[in-house]
């Protein structure tokens, strides 16, 4: 085997020129000018060949005989060997394939967990619902029911009856239904107070307190049940009494001064004063005895010198017992003959306190004792003229109250 002088290349036969550079041989024989062999366009290839393509085994060449070495170059056959560049096709390129391995740190499954046992519970929790009724629907239906049942007792008049439901709906009601357990409340207070006993009941303490029986009118309230004791004319009745009562208060403190002060006209007058308001005060028994012990003549002291004359002398005696009832008798008899005097006192006496209640502020006394003035004296001037001043001044207190507020 030769090699190329210029391009280090053997040559596995004996060619005149070298197949890859065209330069001449040496020592080889020249063929005929008129034969020149084409010289190969094929490039240089790489000394060294790439580590990962294998080498094709060799091609075994068997020597061709010297005379047909000169056509032989035109077909070089170690061609082969660039033929194995092209090998490395079997590294495939979408190798890359298992690139998608790091979507795997993607790990969005445990929240996926999370939200179907979140989906399971809110559909366990509809089933129960559905089959139970919405929340409180229990509470409701039985509120609802005692409302109605309630509702129809009181239609019905039987209100022990109405009131047992409405304890139960108090129990049962909650929330906005609790207004329903008022109106039913509402309704029952009603029906008590429009009912025939209460109604009695009512007629019978106003003609109490007409007839100034405060104490049968104080009873009368009091025997009153629950419902009619609340009904708005019983409040009325009530707030009358209590005025009543205060002026038979404020006329008994006026009889027990005349007593202590030993004045029997002024306690009288009082007595009449108080009988006017109540009747039945319990007090007057004992104020009439007091002031009847008052209006009696005191003792003789020397009983002996008068007795004496009067064994000898009888007619002195009875001239003695008849000038005793002369004195008794103006003192027994002027409160019946001065009627017309005693009750223009008793309604001066009531104005005064009139008077007195409108300087305070006591509206209400006031009202009270002009009210007695005007059953005891009705043809008194002044009491209308002070009924006036006490709307007036009412009136004043109550505009100046709502400015300030």
């Amino acid at each position: 085997m030769d090699i190329c002088i210029k391009c280090k290349t053997g040559l596995w036969t004996v060619v005149s020129h070298c197949p890859y550079c065209g330069h001449a041989v040496a020592g080889a024989a020249k063929p005929a000018a008129a034969v020149r062999p084409p010289l190969p366009p094929v490039p240089v290839p790489m000394p060294v060949a790439p580590p990962v393509a294998p080498k094709p085994p060799p091609v075994p060449v068997t020597p061709a005989p010297a005379p047909k070495a000169p056509p032989k170059p035109a077909q070089p056959q170690p061609q082969p060997q660039p033929q194995a560049a092209p090998k490395p096709v079997p590294v495939p390129v979408p190798v890359p394939a298992p690139a998608p391995a790091p979507a795997a740190p993607v790990p969005p499954s445990p929240p996926r967990k999370w939200l179907r046992w979140v989906g399971g519970i809110a559909v366990l929790a509809f089933v129960i619902v559905y089959m139970n009724g919405k929340p409180g629907s229990k509470n409701d239906g039985a509120c609802n029911d005692a409302i109605d049942s309630g509702l129809k007792l009181v239609a019905n008049g039987s209100l022990d009856g109405a009131r047992q439901k409405l304890a139960t709906a108090k129990n049962v009601c909650t929330g906005k239904s609790s207004a329903k357990a008022d109106d039913l409340q509402a309704a029952i207070g009603k029906a008590g107070a429009a009912s025939g006993s209460c109604q009695r009941g009512v007629r019978a303490i106003e003609r109490a307190i007409d007839g100034h029986q405060l104490q049968s009118a104080a009873s009368g309230i009091a025997a009153l049940d629950t419902d009619c004791a609340g009904a708005a004319s019983v409040a009325s009745l009530r707030k009358q009494l209590a005025r009543q009562q205060a002026a038979a208060a404020s006329v008994l403190v006026g009889v027990r001064q005349a007593l202590d002060g030993k004045d029997a006209a002024a306690a009288r007058n009082g007595i009449a004063r108080l009988e006017a308001i109540d009747r039945e005060a319990v007090e007057l028994p004992q104020l009439k005895a007091d002031v009847q012990a008052l209006s009696s003549p005191a003792p003789v002291s020397a009983p002996a010198p008068v007795l004496a004359p009067a064994q000898q002398e009888p007619a002195p005696a009875r001239a003695v017992e008849r000038s005793a009832v002369a004195e008794r008798r103006p003192l027994e008899t002027s409160p019946v003959d001065s009627g017309a005097a005693m009750r223009s006192e008793m309604a001066q006496s009531f104005l005064r306190d009139a008077e007195r209640s409108l300087l305070e502020g006591k509206f209400d006394a006031a009202k009270t004792y002009l009210e007695s003035a005007r059953r005891v004296d009705p043809g008194n001037a002044r009491i209308d003229n002070l009924s006036r001043r006490i709307r007036e001044r009412e009136r004043q207190v109550l505009q100046t109250e709502t400015t300030i507020n």
